[in-house]
């Protein structure tokens, strides 16, 4: 029996009469709106995999129980049983944030189910025999953006000169441009409206003027002319494309351009690089990965590798069949 977005939400609407208990062999940990999810939902169904779809802003309506001698963990969704048994070869796919990027103001009652079914998903690491995209261990430990960075390069890859605090480094030359970034990439609201943080470019004379004692930032010595590249990398399979807005190269995070004038297009990464992209994600644990690459003066430099990131736009626009790279890993093929 197969649950995907669309029929959970109908099942929760229209309460099954089905009263067998379904064993589930690959569980997925998401949420209602995410799209690179819905691909996968529908690759596992186009191979017979029986798989549940629980999404975390749908929790409060399950019924989840944890037998911890027998580690067997019980589901049931308006009258349908599902069964998530270690013992048996199984899988977990966790499109799950390990950080806390929520900064919306929260009731007391929201802030206990929040607080509690976050935990909730960390102890998912009992099922330390399934096979994980990605396991939120290793997750948590690559999200730090400076490891990532000192792991890349004791890779074989080169990265900016980069630097860490809240104060401008003695380093920093007045008439050289610079990246400033976030440690990690918070979510604000006001009021209503939702707000990201996304790097900016500074001159050093920018950078002596600005406040920076107020929270911790990286800097980067700026990289350009460069190429943008997303290398979306899927166990030893990688998913390399040249991002460019409106025909040409871009300066600066291409992420604030609008979404009708980027393309994606396929390309070719030398064998030497490849090999220190799978290097970097094995050093790190990770099954999948978005990592970010600048193309400049003939060398390939090292931005950043998101282990949680998007990537269901790629299946469209390039061609990738990432979603079918997922899902063979997911079965250990």
């Amino acid at each position: 029996m197969i649950l995907n977005r669309k029929q959970q939400k109908n099942v929760i609407e229209k309460p099954a009469r089905i009263k067998k208990v379904n064993k589930v062999s690959c569980l997925i940990v998401s949420s209602t709106i995410d799209y690179s999810t819905d691909l996968i939902c529908r690759e596992l169904e186009r191979r017979g995999i029986c798989y549940l779809r629980i999404n975390r802003d749908l929790f409060s309506q399950y019924e989840i129980s944890f037998n911890l001698s027998e580690r067997l963990m019980k589901f049931r969704i308006n009258g349908r049983q599902f069964v998530f048994d270690q013992n048996q070869p199984t899988s977990i796919y966790y499109r799950a944030p390990v950080f806390n990027r929520y900064s919306r103001a929260l009731s007391l009652e929201d802030q206990l189910k929040r607080s509690q079914w976050s935990s909730f998903m960390r102890n998912l690491i009992v099922f330390d025999q399934s096979r994980w995209v990605n396991h939120p261990v290793s997750t948590y430990r690559a999200e730090n953006k400076i490891y990532q960075l000192m792991r890349a390069e004791k890779a074989g890859l080169k990265i900016p000169h980069s630097y860490l605090g809240n104060c401008v480094p003695q380093e920093i030359e007045a008439k050289k441009r610079y990246i400033v970034k976030a440690l990690d990439t918070p979510v604000f609201y006001d009021g209503e409206q939702e707000m990201f943080t996304y790097s900016i470019g500074l001159t050093g004379t920018e950078l002596s003027d600005a406040a920076l004692s107020a929270a911790p930032v990286i800097i980067q010595e700026m990289i350009a002319p460069k190429k943008d590249l997303r290398v979306t990398v899927v166990g030893n399979k990688l998913f390399p494309a040249v991002i460019q807005y409106n025909g040409e190269d871009i300066d600066g995070d291409w992420r604030k351009k609008s979404k009708e004038g980027l393309s994606y297009s396929p390309v070719e990464l030398p064998t030497e690089l490849q090999d220190k992209l799978r290097c970097l994600m094995g050093d790190l644990d990770l099954i999948f990965g978005g990592i970010d690459l600048a193309f400049c003066d003939g060398e390939y430099y090292f931005i950043e590798v998101n282990p949680t990131g998007e990537w269901g736009w790629l299946v469209h626009t390039a061609g990738f069949e990432i979603q079918k790279a997922i899902v063979d890993a997911l079965e250990g093929l």
